[in-house]
């Protein structure tokens, strides 16, 4: 017999729309490596929204461009496909959810501002080792999206801040499978795969708690759950005591570390302490990029 809790999963899962054409087109064209600048902008364009996001974060602190970039030709041939493609795809899917920024504002802000500092994270640690720091800083933007379309199945008594309020509460999705039958990183692999987003993208939503399990792209879970580490510690940097911190990292960072080191990943307690220091000096600076894509 089927759980109801996951008929209405399942139910809200199906009604969500697919996103805008302009993700699929834009996919494809950076896919294509006969693509100009001039095929991408042309794709861009009709979307005056989504030309204003991409504006947006050019000229944001995200970047650091010497000089402003006012239209979208130069921003293509300045930020290049990849950086263009991420900042679509992350605005669309700020777009889908309308209707929970107004029903539960100060609840969606705080998991929008935990979500970006996560992906702000996952940024950090791809430059520090050369990965796609753009990619992997949508990867922890969009990390829990699947609790998002809980908590639209669920509005009354589904917890979406029950993580980010108590950090040191390692069985996150361990809870939400006794209590949903099924946990938000489940539900957000079944939205990616809705959704068509790239199987990179698709492994770190559906992996970040489980990465060992990944089907490919392992590396994306590692550090997206990682960030997600980090972005726990920040958004309760005043309040977390020593203790706290040592549990989630005795609870984390052992397995994590072989993990790592099978994936042929650098890490080490002071790479964490680094990358730590450096989301304390470039969150409040970066806070613009959160506007641009919520707005």
């Amino acid at each position: 017999m089927t759980h109801p809790d996951l008929a209405a999963i399942d139910s809200q899962i199906n009604s969500l729309p697919a996103l805008p054409t302009i993700v699929t087109q834009v996919i494809e064209v950076t896919a294509d490596p006969e693509s100009s600048a001039s095929d991408l902008m042309q794709v861009i364009l009709p979307d005056q929204t989504m030309c204003s996001t991409i504006l947006k974060v050019a000229n944001s602190a995200f970047f650091g461009i010497p000089r402003g970039v006012s239209t979208i030709d130069r921003a293509v041939v300045v930020l290049g496909h990849e950086e263009i493609k991420n900042i679509v795809i992350g605005k669309a899917i700020f777009s889908s959810f309308p209707t929970l920024s107004s029903d539960n504002k100060n609840t969606i802000s705080l998991f929008w501002e935990h979500a970006f500092t996560c992906g702000l994270a996952a940024k950090i640690i791809g430059e520090q080792l050369r990965l796609p720091a753009s990619e992997l800083f949508i990867a922890g933007l969009i990390h829990d999206i699947g609790k998002l379309a809980m908590l639209m199945a669920f509005p009354n008594k589904y917890p979406i801040l029950r993580e980010i309020c108590n950090p040191s509460n390692t069985n996150d999705s361990l809870e939400e499978q006794a209590q949903f039958a099924i946990s938000h990183d489940k539900v957000g692999l079944q939205l990616a795969r809705k959704w068509l987003l790239p199987e990179q993208l698709v492994m770190a939503i559906g992996y970040h708690h489980r990465p060992q399990d990944a089907p490919s792209y392992k590396k994306h879970p590692l550090i997206v759950q990682m960030a997600d580490i980090l972005s726990l510690m920040y958004c309760h940097s005043d309040e977390m005591e020593r203790g706290d911190v040592e549990k989630i990292i005795a609870d984390f960072l052992p397995e994590t570390s072989m993990m790592w080191t099978a994936n042929a990943l650098t890490w080490n307690t002071e790479n964490f302490g680094l990358w730590y220091e450096m989301l304390q000096q470039q969150r409040e600076k970066n806070q613009e990029v959160l506007g641009a894509f919520s707005s």
